[in-house]
């Protein structure tokens, strides 16, 4: 479970906001490797600034475990999706990582297991 929250400056198309979210979801099943998508999240938002002047922010709110590996993965993602679909470069991004404990996070009223890799699973 990740949430992501990514702030694109206003105006941005909603076309392009689901080009957004449909590839950054990708990018999560190939970076963080999740056990279940249905606790994914990703959402974008519009703020007021400019490109490379505080925007595009991402933040990222997840269980811990991953490693810097899987961080930076995800992060060049992120970075090439908005290179994509906004013409920016990877130094205008900037991406906060907020690892709260498991049970912490809850959806449908019960709290969500500790993490663990799908890819690491037997």
């Amino acid at each position: 479970m990740p949430l992501i929250r990514i702030d694109v400056p206003e105006g941005i198309s909603k076309d392009i906001k689901k080009q957004i979210h449909s590839k950054v979801r990708e990018v999560v099943l190939k970076t963080l490797a999740p056990k279940e998508v249905k606790y994914d999240y990703v959402s974008i938002r519009e703020a007021f600034g400019f490109i490379g002047d505080g925007l595009p922010v991402i933040d990222v709110d997840l269980r811990p475990g991953r490693d810097a590996r899987r961080k930076k993965a995800l992060v060049d993602g992120i970075s090439e999706v908005l290179k994509e679909t906004l013409n920016i470069t990877k130094e205008d991004v900037y991406c906060l990582f907020r690892e709260t404990p498991a049970h912490n996070h809850y959806t449908g009223g019960e709290p969500l297991p500790e993490w663990v890799a799908s890819d690491e699973c037997k």
